[in-house]
């Protein structure tokens, strides 16, 4: 089912209104990775907090920004201005970390170069898998091709936060999630109506990622929703691909009931 075949949301006010919030959205991510990448410069105390709730944050108004303009019906929205914040907010910001955080161990030249190729391995890998992405049907495809990018900033988040994390742990998981990025591997999208199962994934997921993002600066609070995302994580990288795959099978075998019956009618 699509958000089309929802008939009270049809009405134009609900359109227009959808839209100014999806582009609302869409420009507050902007403006916090903006923010973030020059917090990340300056480095205040505590701003791998900051990255990690910036990052949330991110994730958020990007699943509420591809709803709304799915309602909106603006495919130009979904796949131009989105796709374009998506590269900053969860491409050039995380990379800027990942690089700046790994340069800045006891200054020797190798850990210049890690982070050098840390933060580029990353961008590329975000970077392809937008571009892999906007060339299919962005807003009528049951999955996505790889591991979605503001997954893979989660993952960085939830790493940075949790305690005694090892500097090369951050390294080898941005590979590992750079590899899934770059993958053709299915992974569910979430972007028609939901169904009853769609909605407790979406809700148990954004809960943690809400509280995540909201808890106050400190390991003993935002480490209990970040244990809570990891799971989520686990679960979504070895069941979402069979659940993508399934998702698929039903929207094919419904295109051929809708084709049959129009040749029926004809």
């Amino acid at each position: 089912m699509e958000w089309q075949d929802v008939t009270f949301l049809q009405k134009n006010w609900i359109k227009k209104t959808a839209w100014i919030l999806a582009n609302f959205l869409t420009f507050s991510s902007l403006i916090l990775a903006i923010i973030g990448i020059v917090f990340t410069f300056i480095n205040p105390t505590d701003f791998n907090y900051w990255f990690a709730k910036i990052i949330a944050l991110c994730s958020i108004f990007d699943f509420a920004d591809g709803k709304l303009a799915r309602i909106s019906g603006s495919k130009k929205l979904a796949v131009d201005i989105d796709t374009i914040v998506d590269s900053i907010s969860f491409g050039i910001f995380p990379a800027i970390y990942l690089g700046y955080t790994v340069a800045s161990w006891p200054i020797q030249t190798w850990n210049i170069v890690a982070g050098i190729f840390t933060g580029l391995i990353y961008l590329g890998a975000v970077w392809f898998r937008l571009c892999r992405f906007i060339k299919r049907d962005p807003l009528y495809t049951p999955y996505f091709n790889g591991l979605p990018s503001p997954f893979a900033g989660m993952v960085v988040a939830c790493l940075v936060i949790f305690p005694y994390t090892e500097q090369w742990v951050i390294m080898l998981s941005t590979v590992i999630i750079s590899g899934f990025m770059l993958s053709k591997i299915p992974f569910p999208s979430f972007k028609g109506v939901p169904t009853k199962f769609d909605m407790f994934w979406i809700v148990s997921t954004t809960l943690c990622v809400v509280l995540f993002a909201v808890l106050p600066f400190d390991p003993n609070w935002m480490v209990y929703p970040a244990y809570g995302i990891a799971v989520l994580m686990i679960i979504y990288l070895i069941m979402g691909p069979g659940y993508a795959m399934k998702l698929d099978e039903t929207l094919k075998l419904g295109l051929k009931e809708d084709t049959e019956e129009m040749k029926s009618k004809k």
